[in-house]
This record gives C-alpha cells, sequence and structure tokens, in this order.
C-alpha cells in the first residue's frame, strides 16, 4: 500500500515541479520562441511510453516527459527493491540511460537502461545488476487527498487499517500523502525527535488528538499535522563527557552536538611543527556508551616556526572506528586506520589543566 501512496506522491509533486518550469520557462523566452524545448523527444518518436508501471515483484516506476525546464527529458521515478528515487534521464538512440541517483551528490550511482519491451511493457537493466520487466499498472481513480504533515522536529508513519503502523526509524516521514478512491481507515503515529514533546495532532488546523497515535477513517480531503516543541528539560546525554582529555602527546576536545551526539576533536603531534587532526561526529549508543563512526575526517596540519599554520590538508574523509566512554573518566579510542595497532586511552582532565592548555594553544 506504501508504494502505491508513494508513487502517487511523485505523481503530485512532478506535476508541481512541470507547472513550476512552465512558468520559469516562459518568462525567459521571448515569445515568438515560446515553443517547448522537449518537443525534440516528441518529434523523433524515438521513445513513446510513459505512465506508472510495476512487476511481479511490487517494484515501480513512472516515466513522465518534462517540458519547459532547463533540462528537458524524460523523468523516471524507481522503487526497485531497496532502492528509491528518480531523475531525468536522456534519451539514446531508442533507450532512457542514466544514473537514478544523480541528484544525491554522495550516493553510490545508480546506472539504469530503459528499453521497450513487448507491446508496452519496459525492460530496465542495471548496471552491474539485475534486469527488471515491468508492465503498465493501473492507478485507482482517486476522490479523497490526505496530507499528514509536522510542526517542528518530529516523525511520522501511517498504515491503512486499525493496527499500529510500522516505524521506520532510519528513514522515517516527515510529510505523507495518501490519495484514496474511497473512505478507509489508516491509523497515524508521531514520535518527536529527540529533545522535542509530542504535542497533539491537528485536522485542517482546529484540534484532534492529544494521542500519538490515532486511527481515523479517512472519508473526505484532510489535513493532518503532527505537532512537536521542544522539550525544555532535555539535556544532551554527551554533557556527562564533555570536556578535554590528553593521551601522552594526543588531546581530545569531547563537545555536546545537536540533542545527542558528540563531537570529539582528536590532535596528534607528529613532529614539532606537524599536527594530525580528526573530527569525529556520532551518537553514543545508550547502553554501551560507544560511538562507531566512519565518516571522520583527517587533516594534517603543518605550522610555521612563528605558529602560524603553512598548510593544511584533508588526506581522507572515511575514516572509521569506535569510541568508548569508560565509567572511570576516560574514553578509549580505536582507529581502524591506526598504524600502531594500539587503542589510546584519554584521561579526562581537571579544569585547571584544561584552562591551562587552552592557554597554551591560544599563545602558541
Amino acid at each position: 500500500m506504501k508504494k502505491w501512496i508513494c508513487i502517487l506522491l511523485s505523481v503530485i509533486m512532478l506535476m508541481g515541479l512541470c507547472a513550476c518550469g512552465q512558468k520559469q520557462e516562459t518568462a525567459a523566452k521571448p515569445e515568438a520562441a515560446a515553443e517547448p524545448a522537449a518537443t525534440t523527444a516528441q518529434e523523433n518518436n524515438e521513445w513513446s511510453r510513459q505512465g506508472y508501471f510495476s512487476d511481479e515483484n511490487e517494484n515501480m516506476l513512472s516515466i513522465t516527459l518534462m517540458e519547459d525546464v532547463v533540462d528537458p527529458g524524460w523523468y523516471v521515478g524507481a522503487m526497485i527493491g531497496e532502492f528509491m528515487g528518480g531523475a531525468t534521464l536522456p534519451q539514446e538512440g531508442n533507450t532512457l540511460h542514466g544514473n537514478l541517483n544523480a541528484s544525491e551528490e554522495s550516493a553510490e550511482p545508480y546506472i539504469v537502461t530503459i528499453s521497450e519491451e513487448g507491446e508496452d511493457g519496459l525492460l530496465v537493466a542495471v548496471e552491474g545488476g539485475e534486469s527488471y520487466h515491468f508492465v503498465p499498472m493501473d492507478l485507482p481513480d482517486a476522490t479523497i487527498f490526505v496530507t499528514i504533515g509536522t510542526e517542528g522536529l518530529g516523525n511520522i508513519a501511517y498504515e491503512e487499517g486499525e493496527e499500529a503502523p510500522e516505524i521506520d526509524l532510519e528513514y522515517p516521514f516527515q510529510s505523507a500523502q495518501i490519495n484514496l478512491g474511497e473512505p478507509t481507515i489508516h491509523t497515524l503515529v508521531a514520535w518527536p525527535q529527540a529533545g522535542n514533546l509530542f504535542v497533539k495532532w491537528t485536522k485542517n488546523g482546529e484540534d484532534f488528538s492529544t494521542d500519538p497515535q490515532i486511527t481515523v477513517m479517512l472519508d473526505e480531503s484532510a489535513d493532518f499535522v503532527a505537532v512537536f516543541e521542544e522539550d525544555p528539560d532535555w539535556r544532551n546525554p554527551v554533557t556527562d563527557f564533555a570536556g578535554e582529555y590528553q593521551c601522552e602527546r594526543a588531546h581530545a576536545q569531547v563537545d555536546c552536538f545537536g540533542a545527542e551526539e558528540a563531537w570529539i576533536i582528536i590532535e596528534w603531534g607528529g613532529s614539532a611543527s606537524e599536527l594530525a587532526h580528526w573530527d569525529i561526529v556520532g551518537k553514543p549508543d545508550p547502553d554501551t556508551q560507544t560511538i562507531t563512526y566512519s565518516d571522520s575526517v583527517k587533516q594534517i596540519i603543518v605550522y610555521k616556526e612563528d605558529g602560524e599554520i603553512e598548510s593544511q590538508e584533508i588526506v581522507s574523509e572515511d575514516n572509521s572506528g569506535t569510541i568508548v566512554f569508560n565509567g572511570d573518566g576516560t574514553f578509549t579510542w580505536h582507529d581502524d586506520q591506526s598504524e600502531y595497532g594500539v587503542d589510546m586511552v584519554f584521561e579526562l582532565l581537571p579544569a585547571e589543566e584544561a584552562a591551562d592548555s587552552e592557554a597554551e594553544a591560544a599563545n602558541s
């Protein structure tokens, strides 16, 4: 059911994008040259299939011609296995080819080649992966449009029926749209992000319920909003570990980051003029007080004789390892890329020593 909802939502988003592009293009072109740039794709007639498609495993695909936008082409939205994304793909001969993850700079490329198959189907070949066979899907005629949103910092989940929806902690929703052809019961649930409290649900701007989980008959178009506010009593648990630490020639600073994460800076002097510098951000596991990270940035900083920075170079941005906060006021750092193969145990500096260390660093 969620896949149907997502694909329908993509239709609405796509219509808005087309309308936006149309206004921009009309404003930018003189009246005599207002003919859509994407007309070429239609005139060539090298690609003719668009709409919504599915396969036997409930994977879904949408293809729509994008007219009057900066980069005309065929917009392809895909939900294949664990992948969900979309991009405007150019025609290459009688196929559509390109990266459906193009808008996500840090994501792995998801390159596909789409060709027509049979009388009305599609063949999607994923580079380095499998091929999928799609056929046109029948979309229900929607007459009831329900939006679900958030105000403040929190998440939502929803499911058809009266059972509590499954909560996806890794990829939660902050907004969604449900389009229905007939009245249907749905259950909505809201939960706050760290440092916030759930307050209430509203319906069409009016107070509706103070219960985070509600079961409602969706029999008319409506707007539901889950309202959250900051928790005045919240404190980042990393507060208990914040401070300056020392391990031989290495110095560390632990600070709170956001509502529940830690920011650790570790500096290790390789020589009188060279310093290795790590930036680590992560959330401690509440049971083990362990931070597991995989995207730490390491820099090498070289100083002149007068203490000014001569050079500052990022040598890696994907360092991995763990930091464990121990019960005795120390933390243990395990760096997966360590050349020494020995974990480092940092001891918390007393306040006066930390102040002296700060003053020394400021004067160096």
